[in-house]
């Protein structure tokens, strides 16, 4: 079969020729139809310190996809060939504390697809059945996505939505992703901000309710402008940039709450007294997908009509041209780009 592999501890991926897997005792073998492409993967092409300290080649790489059952490894039930799937991508242990104990999106021993062990850039994919779910009339490229977008799920809905006035950080695809799903879950008004034009076009597309231009105004100023002098009840920190963090622990209204998904590149000063503290804010680290309550949620508001993520999907590109898809994320241009495998 094709597959996007890194073949060494280089930059670059190459488009090869690989062996098709086959499933054991537990999989499935999936055809894959759609693959997200995101910032992970530019990471791994581009073989920065992350990727160097992380990956170990050579890998089938991609974590995003959906597709069709077409082969059943023994003992599988519940699921038939010809099914339309996607899957969680983090395969993890199911006995250590966390998995025990309704954290399974934290355990410690997980591996990840296209990063820890053989990924979906590729036209077939083994899946263990633990982690495959089936899409319910949603469509594959949809269902691609549905990984980036279960983080977005579980930023804004860990927090308490109906009513409240939700701020979120930075407007790349999984911010787009969580403006659109606040909107959704009743946010009485969707604040985003970010510093490129065409994502806060995109999160107005979302429903974002005002939008800030973060190189051009003063977001906290503004925040606190819209929300009458309180701050935002909740704030969803998307990016990972220092002055946008600070800019989301001066936004929020005192008692409020941060979910923080953004990954910033290195250590961050932060005033805990003034910050945090003193305001009595809640923090939350946001990773991964709740195993499995994200799913649930992301396919009842999928398949009810509440939230369409087809908006942030700006691109699709063959398998092939893997190397034209990362190069319009790194330009900035692009929403989510999507690769059409089968």
């Amino acid at each position: 079969m094709q597959a996007i592999v890194k073949e060494k501890r280089a930059p670059g991926l190459s488009v090869k020729s690989v062996p098709k897997p086959t499933p054991g005792k537990g999989e499935v073998l999936i055809a894959v139809r759609h693959a997200g492409v995101c910032g992970t993967d530019l990471h791994i092409a581009d073989w920065d310190p992350w990727a160097q300290g992380r990956i170990k080649p050579p890998i089938v790489v991609g974590h995003e996809f959906a597709g069709e059952i077409q082969g059943l490894g023994e003992g599988v039930t519940g699921l038939r060939i010809g099914q339309l799937v996607t899957a969680e991508g983090h395969i993890v242990c199911g006995h250590c504390l966390q998995c025990r104990t309704g954290n399974s999106h934290i355990c410690k021993n997980t591996r990840i697809i296209g990063v820890d062990r053989d990924g979906a850039f590729a036209e077939y994919i083994v899946m263990p059945t633990t982690n495959v779910l089936t899409l319910s009339g949603i469509p594959t490229e949809v269902g691609a996505i549905m990984d980036p977008m279960g983080n977005a799920f579980h930023t804004v809905l860990t927090a308490e939505i109906p009513g409240s006035t939700v701020f979120v950080v930075g407007c790349g695809p999984i911010g787009c992703f969580a403006v659109g799903i606040a909107r959704a879950a009743g946010a009485t008004k969707v604040i985003a901000s970010d510093v490129n034009p065409k994502r806060l076009a995109l999160a107005e597309k979302m429903g974002a309710n005002v939008v800030i231009n973060a190189a051009k105004e003063d977001v906290v100023r503004t925040v606190i402008t819209e929300t009458d002098g309180e701050g935002a009840d909740v704030v969803c920190e998307m990016s990972g940039v220092p002055s946008a963090l600070h800019q989301a622990f001066a936004s929020v209204r005192l008692g409020g709450r941060v979910q923080l998904l953004g990954i910033p590149k290195g250590d961050v000063p932060i005033n805990f007294a003034d910050e945090i503290i003193f305001k009595g804010i809640t923090l939350y680290g946001v990773i991964g997908r709740r195993m499995y309550q994200t799913w649930h949620q992301m396919r009842r508001f999928l398949i009810g009509g509440q939230f369409d993520p087809r908006p942030v999907i700006t691109h699709k590109f063959p398998l092939a041209k893997i190397e034209e898809a990362l190069s319009v994320i790194r330009s900035g241009d692009a929403g989510k780009v999507i690769l059409e495998i089968v």
